[in-house]
């Protein structure tokens, strides 16, 4: 279906529900509150006003970016109606002040890389008025569980959110969940389409790939899979089972049909030393394997190299105080292949990643990383400060390193505000990076802009209704 279909229907349901919520108003108590049309109007409307700035100071001679942008996302939820519940939703994006895209720097011919993706990747001279529709779901609930049909978020490791910008990545599918008892749940998913962050239209998963950067093969030639992809969709099962009161684990596997395979193990200790004082142990194990072709038969235009394998281990430390939350962590990427996962559907959540990069499309990684936060004012002041060591292979190392990124340093602070009283709902969110060189770039700055030598300021504004 159209844009314009998408955009009638969520209109038409946005100004049904009005009508039919005043209609409600002033009709008799005695209508039956059960009807097909009660559940309609019975239904609640909730939203979001989003404003996000982002300015990129690269290296003194080289381009800088910014960019900045306000969105207005609105969502209708039906109310319970036999156990079906129907959702609708779109989002709106306008640029207020922000880089001419289309001008690359002089020296690399790189783009911005993080401000593009305020508005649309596929389509960069178009900043104003940009409509997506995110939800469109039929969901039905049962005693032990649920299972929707439609678009969605999705909640996973590595296929998620990933929020950052101005609308999250969305997924279409089917998906299941079972809760059996209170220490078990499944769920699975088959995902046909995905809406990645940064675009406004909706694509099939094999062609979802590359609307992000596409990077270069394990020999050294440009990557060309981006529209030269097959796949029928993507299957995700996770258990999640709290074994102990004091142990959860997650096992889980993402199965993307024809391209890889990617099992893993999450499982999270956790202690008590007293009423303020806990102790956390968490580990993360991911095995990815290839199926089928990798994406096509000819190796220039496949995703996931057929010889390729990847091990990746993650660990943290962590230890939590009354308002005071620290953690050591450690990541390692085997030297057997590169770790891929297509950054459109989620950013990796292991423990040692921060905002604003991600080790995706690297081997032989060893990543240290110490993040401290504290919580002020009933929780409603948030402070946190993040720095990492991510040792790297050199950017020769084309067969381990996809992007040709350096060894780096990084630092993150965070400042985020929650509002009270008569500005509830209202959130102010301040991030700063700072990424440093550890690596040789051999005086090829194309290694350096955007990813190191770099700092980066981001503000947010959230006002959740």
């Amino acid at each position: 279906m159209n844009h314009q279909f998408y955009s009638v229907l969520l209109v038409c349901t946005l100004l049904g529900k009005s009508l039919l919520g005043t209609a409600q108003n002033s009709a008799s108590s005695t209508k039956d509150s059960t009807s097909f049309l009660n559940a309609f109007a019975k239904g609640k409307m909730y939203g979001q006003v989003r404003m996000l700035s982002i300015f990129t100071d690269n290296q003194n001679e080289l381009l800088d970016f910014h960019a900045t942008a306000i969105g207005l996302s609105l969502t209708y939820r039906s109310a319970i109606y036999k156990g079906f519940q129907w959702e609708i939703g779109g989002n709106l994006t306008q640029n207020i002040e922000s880089s001419d895209f289309t001008i690359k720097d002089p020296t690399t011919g790189a783009q911005s890389r993080y401000e593009m993706g305020l508005f649309d990747l596929t389509n960069i001279n178009k900043k104003n008025v940009l409509l997506r529709l995110q939800a469109l779901s039929l969901k039905y609930r049962f005693k032990n569980g649920s299972v929707l049909v439609g678009n969605y978020v999705p909640k996973n490791l590595f296929i998620n959110a990933q929020d950052g910008r101005m609308s999250p990545t969305m997924v279409e599918g089917i998906a299941f969940e079972l809760n059996p008892s209170k220490k078990l749940q499944v769920k699975a998913d088959w995902i046909w389409r995905i809406s990645p962050r940064s675009t406004t239209r909706w694509y099939s998963v094999a062609n979802s790939l590359g609307i992000n950067s596409t990077g270069i093969n394990p020999d050294g030639s440009r990557s060309q899979y981006a529209g030269n992809t097959q796949s029928a969709g993507v299957g995700i099962l996770d258990i999640n089972y709290q074994l102990m009161p004091f142990l959860k684990v997650l096992a889980g596997n993402i199965f993307v049909e024809n391209i890889f395979n990617a099992a893993y193990l999450k499982t999270e200790l956790s202690h008590k030393v007293n009423n303020t004082e806990d102790l956390l142990v968490g580990a993360i194990l991911v095995r990815q394997n290839p199926l089928g072709t990798g994406g096509n038969t000819d190796p220039t235009k496949s995703y996931f190299p057929t010889q390729n394998h990847s091990l990746l281990f993650s660990s943290r430390l962590a230890y939590r105080l009354k308002s005071w939350d620290g953690s050591l962590n450690f990541s390692r990427i085997n030297a057997e292949g590169r770790f891929l996962m297509p950054r459109e559907w989620g950013a990796e959540q292991i423990y040692t990643f921060l905002s604003r990069e991600r080790n995706e499309g690297l081997g032989d990684v060893w990543a240290y990383s110490a993040r401290l936060s504290r919580n002020w004012f009933s929780k409603r002041l948030r402070t946190e400060i993040g720095y990492g060591y991510y040792r790297l292979p050199d950017v020769s190392n084309v067969a381990l390193n996809k992007y040709g990124v350096p060894s780096y340093t990084q630092l993150n602070v965070l400042v985020n505000y929650q509002f009270s009283g008569k500005w509830k709902g209202l959130n102010a969110q301040m991030l700063y990076v700072q990424k440093d060189k550890q690596g040789n770039v051999y005086n090829n700055e194309r290694f350096v802009i955007n990813k190191v030598n770099m700092s980066q300021f981001n503000i947010v504004m959230n006002y959740v209704f």
